[in-house]
């Protein structure tokens, strides 16, 4: 590099800002010049042989650098200038402070200030400004507060000073420097006045803004835009459309960033008319080919749930011929939506549209993982995750995300070792969505050991605090059967909300510790912090018909109506389910029958299944009957039925309907299985699977464990 050559020391940093040792060899002097100029000339700074590096070239050379925001060009120029005896020049020294501000490096800026020999009013706004634009509003502040002991300043430095004010949301202090704009006479500026009322908007003080607005006799597009954007930024919807509005009769007409504010509202009010306006207004005023406006717009209808107006916006904004493309976060925003609504097939036409364009920025193709994924198409989603340039941790964590919540847990931690094999050589790691994601996986899988060796992963990453997390551990606890860990995690959280209360419930619902669960809910009524919601009343109508306690069951359904929680279809369930595995299947088809909304195929689907159990086979029959007029290309009922029919020896009619199953569409695809872990190693097995070595010995026990349950509810 050109400046090594002229400092031999590598005097780069320029911690001091001083001139280095002069002494150098003709050779190397030589060498250094003709490198200097080719490094020069290759950055577009035309500085011929018989041209001087003067203050006049120092000046253009840094203002293209600042232009560009090239710091490392400028920092060379800046050793050339010390070199050169051009650091006393003040307008050197000035160009010099705005492109280490500008270029965003602050500190060099302040060393350099605090080095210059002479300074002007230019010197000290530039320094205002930049510690503004950097976000050390309070040293602007303090920069002016010391440049009134030396020099006046104009407009432009207000200006700055206001920036900082508005920046630091201080209203008291805005009307300390709009006092001192009036005592110094230049409070009929324009661009002051413009400065003082986007100051006043920005801090929220709209009340002074507004006064100032109506008193300025040359307001303009700003003046009004400033107003409306403060009232936006502070949550004022509503008065920032009516100042639109006005603005509109004052003959005024808006720019861009009007545009922008008014949709912002019009998007938060979530109105449809008034969404229709704004879009109307938008045609009207020929701001349709606009790209930040027309993000905007697609983004405020897809925001308030009106996806096929924002995919109509899409495809005429795109599509017209014109060149114009959405920015990459609003095409995201549109491939979710894809995923969320499940249109698949609008999806991979937006796919396709993609690929033509070759557009392809990692949270684009984040998106469309999600969107595969939520239309249960994970070999799609990994297609196209495996053949990503740049993958960050979103990209990990969409993926093992998308596995999860597609059943395939044992896949999900597969990507997770995947995932952290390529930490070691890279720059990502995993974060803690990406260990929710894997505990959820551990949980569904009820893998205890791989759960708490991500649990201890966690604990020395640092990432045990978080309250998601820990919630997920109780729950994957609890489905592993380790109700003391489940327990200790529970009282170990030094915060609880109601999901870590929702989360203790469904663990000793599902390990039968009925009992445990409504002493755990009752509690968290008498503690008043948190209010039992539908999930909470989901996860104990369960566990009290895992332990099978009707009477209590019947008790809490009861009392959801004054916890002011309306029973949902899932509620329903608990209760037939309740009653179906204590064999009292008559009484649970008349509870179906006095649901004062209309049964759902989940209802009648836990009938079904507690038949099977119980061999009633008119109830079957009857329930089976409902889920043919629900579903009728599903064969999980006929499944269900057939197993009725064979548990009381009828098999003509379970082989009749194993029979028309096959018929049915989707019956190719591959069957289902199941789980479980057993010292470390897991265990995968199908229906009527004989393939384990032990699997005489499994059904026996199995039956007797059937048979003993039969007894019991007997007797």
């Amino acid at each position: 590099m050109f400046t090594s050559q002229i400092f031999p020391s590598k005097l780069l940093p320029f911690t001091s800002f001083q001139a280095p040792p002069q002494k150098l060899k003709l050779k190397e002097a030589r060498n250094s010049t003709s490198q200097h100029q080719t490094f020069v000339q290759h950055n577009n700074l035309l500085l011929p042989e018989a041209i001087v590096f003067d203050s006049s070239s120092a000046v253009n050379a840094l203002s293209s650098c600042t232009t560009s925001r090239n710091l490392e060009l400028g920092s060379c120029l800046h050793a050339l200038i010390l070199k050169s005896g051009l650091c006393t020049n003040v307008f050197v020294n000035n160009s010099l402070l705005g492109m280490y501000t500008k270029c965003g490096s602050i500190e060099d800026a302040a060393k350099l200030f605090e080095k210059m020999p002479e300074r002007t009013l230019v010197t000290w706004t530039s320094m205002i400004s930049g510690y503004s634009h950097n976000g050390a509003t309070h040293k602007a502040i303090s920069i002016f507060s010391l440049m009134l002991e030396d020099v006046c300043p104009n407009e432009f430095t207000l200006a700055a000073v206001l920036q900082a004010c508005a920046k630091k949301a201080d209203s008291a202090l805005i009307e300390s420097v709009h006092s001192y704009v009036v005592k110094t006479g230049l409070a009929s500026d324009g661009f002051l006045q413009n400065s003082l009322i986007a100051a006043y908007a920005k801090s929220g003080s709209l009340w002074n803004a507004e006064k100032l607005l109506e008193r300025f006799s040359c307001r303009d597009v700003v003046s009004w835009t400033s107003v409306i954007s403060g009232c936006v930024l502070n949550e004022m919807m509503v008065e920032a459309l009516v100042l639109f509005v006005r603005m509109r009769d004052d003959g005024v007409l808006p720019n861009e960033v009007t545009i922008l504010s008014v949709l912002h509202a019009c998007s938060l009010i979530n109105q449809p008319w008034k969404i229709h306006w704004v879009h109307g207004l938008i045609v009207k005023m020929g701001w349709c080919n606009n790209d930040l406006v027309m993000n905007s717009l697609v983004e405020m209808y897809i925001f308030n749930g009106h996806f096929r107006e924002g995919m109509g916006l899409f495809c005429g904004f795109c599509f017209s011929g014109e060149g114009h493309y959405l920015s990459p976060e609003t095409m995201a925003t549109l491939l979710q939506g894809c995923g969320h609504c499940q249109y698949i097939k609008l999806g991979k036409q937006m796919h396709g549209y993609l690929i033509k364009h070759g557009f392809f920025p990692s949270v684009v193709e984040n998106s469309i993982i999600d969107m595969y994924a939520e239309n249960g198409e994970s070999d799609s989603s990994y297609q196209i995750f495996v053949r990503m340039n740049n993958r960050d941790v979103v990209s990990w964590n969409t993926m093992i995300t998308c596995l999860v919540k597609n059943g395939e847990p044992y896949q999900a931690l597969m990507m997770l070792k995947g995932f952290h094999r390529n930490k070691e050589g890279g720059s990502i790691s995993p974060d803690f969505i990406t260990m929710l994601a894997s505990i959820q996986a551990c949980s569904n899988m009820a893998s205890l050991q791989q759960g708490q060796i991500i649990h201890g992963y966690m604990t020395k990453g640092g990432l045990i605090g978080d309250i998601f997390i820990q919630n997920a551990l109780i729950d994957m606890y609890g489905r592993s059967g380790k109700l003391v860990l489940a327990e200790k995690t529970f009282e170990e959280m030094p915060i609880k909300d109601l999901g870590s209360w929702n989360s203790l419930i469904a663990a000793y619902g599902v390990n039968g510790r009925g009992i445990s669960a409504l002493h755990v809910f009752t509690e968290l009524k008498k503690s008043g912090i948190h209010k039992p919601n539908a999930i909470t009343y989901v996860n104990i109508l369960s566990a009290c018909a895992h332990a099978g306690m009707v009477k209590e069951g019947f008790e809490i359904f009861r009392c959801m109506y004054k916890d002011g929680v309306e029973p949902g279809m899932e509620h329903f369930v608990c209760m037939v389910d309740l009653l179906g595995r204590l064999g009292r299947l008559d009484e649970a088809e008349a509870f179906i029958e006095k649901m004062p909304v209309l049964p759902g195929s989940a209802v009648w689907g836990a009938l079904l299944g507690a038949c099977g159990f119980f061999g009633k086979v008119d109830i079957a029959e009857r329930a089976a009957k409902q889920l043919s007029i629900m579903e009728a290309e599903s064969k999980i009922w006929r499944v269900a039925l057939s197993n009725v029919y064979a548990s009381v020896g009828r098999w003509d009619q379970a082989a009749k309907v194993r029979t028309e199953m096959k018929g049915l569409k989707g019956m190719g695809k591959e069957g289902g299985w199941s789980s479980v872990e057993v010292g470390g190693e897991t265990f995968k097995f199908m229906v009527n699977d004989t393939r384990h070595s032990g699997s005489e010995m499994i059904y026996k026990v199995l039956g007797s464990i059937k048979e003993h349950m039969r007894e019991e509810i007997r007797t």
